[in-house]
């Protein structure tokens, strides 16, 4: 990667699903690991296609994987093993998910200002959707907890984030979850027993229970809006050899689909 190259390329807003989950969630892997792209920076806001638990590398070194795995398949969800850091979360056609890659950043970049600015712009944006409490901040008994996950008036979480760093850029992924549904409730409550993680249930919450009659698309609509406009993004899509090449995967296996491991063993093209 030749960083002063990059700054000269295009800034890009992508929008819309690029089909089930182990697609979506390999999309941003293939992006981040292209040897050359035509993006210096590519934003990609989605409402999921469908159910998903997207578990983290931590969460595979619990004795409760395979559990865990087995409750949310049977519970009719998709089980991807993400590229970003972490721990386990679960969403649905009632979230929002904001991938951020990024070509012209390295390592000197990710940490805790990374998540800092992130959180601070994204709660002004839930603030803006209206009487939402958004704060940045850890609650008690959170999944997936984290020092700059955003709350609601300091009870529950509606929105995390993670990253990934490599040699060719950065991925920072969040999840914002709009409308929280029984079956989101209870896999996250149950997926979380399996892996051995506490969770109170009362910490789990979407923007629509403070905002009554919010979507997704309005919340996707929100933010697409805010990232356009802060980061001066052009309307685009995601390269069409990438989605292309990902739609082709089939996962295999009895553990839930690896994402790194595919990405490894499937070149990605030219973008």
């Amino acid at each position: 990667m030749s960083p002063a190259n990059d700054l000269d390329l295009p800034r890009l807003l992508a929008t819309g699903s690029t089909g089930p989950a182990p697609t979506e969630l390999v999309v941003p892997a293939l992006l981040l690991r292209a040897p050359t792209a035509t993006w210096s920076e590519l934003v990609h806001i989605y409402v999921p296609h469908g159910p998903t638990v997207a578990f983290s590398g931590r969460d595979l070194r619990s004795p409760g994987i395979a559990k865990a795995t087995e409750v949310a398949r049977a519970a009719g969800f998709a089980t991807v093993v993400r590229s970003p850091g972490g721990r386990m979360v679960a969403y649905d056609a009632g979230a929002v998910v904001i991938d951020h890659l990024d070509r012209t950043t390295g390592i000197r970049h990710a940490g805790s200002a990374t998540f800092a600015a992130n959180a601070e712009s994204h709660v002004r944006v839930l603030r803006g959707l209206g009487d939402v409490d958004a704060r940045v901040g850890e609650v008690d008994g959170e999944y997936c907890p984290g020092e700059y996950s955003i709350n609601v008036a300091g009870t529950a979480k509606v929105v995390g984030s993670a990253q990934r760093v490599t040699a060719t850029g950065s991925l920072f992924s969040t999840v914002v979850q709009v409308a929280v549904s029984d079956e989101v409730r209870a896999v996250l409550t149950a997926v979380s027993q399996a892996l051995g993680y506490g969770l109170r249930e009362s910490s789990i919450a979407g923007l629509a229970d403070y905002a009554p009659g919010l979507s997704s698309a309005e919340v996707a609509a929100a933010f697409a809006a805010d990232y356009r406009d802060r980061l001066g993004l052009a309307d685009g899509q995601v390269p069409a050899a990438v989605a292309a090449h990902a739609a082709g995967l089939v996962p295999e296996g009895a553990g839930p689909f690896h994402v790194d491991d595919w990405t490894r063993a499937h070149p990605v093209p030219s973008t």
